[in-house]
């Protein structure tokens, strides 16, 4: 299992009125081997996963929003 802290790069106000302040910090958990900073957004067989932890994380969104295909809006660190 992979997991990678996502840290906000900018504030963001998304749909609904959820906000996300710059700074922020995310913990995200994707049960798949290969998966790497480089292609966590990239990548479709983990998209599904990528939107449930990000739900977990109090992020709930429409699967169609930006803020699921946005590596550039985080810094993203793998952990250990």
């Amino acid at each position: 299992m992979a997991t990678f802290t996502l840290t906000a790069k900018y504030q963001s106000t998304r749909t609904g009125g959820f906000h996300i302040d710059k700074g922020d910090q995310f913990v995200i958990h994707i049960n798949m081997a290969g998966i790497t900073p480089i292609n966590l957004f990239n990548n479709s067989r983990c998209r599904d996963q990528l939107i449930k932890q990000f739900k977990i994380n109090g992020i709930d969104l429409p699967p169609t929003d930006p803020l699921y295909n946005s590596p550039g809006a985080w810094d993203i660190k793998m952990k250990p």
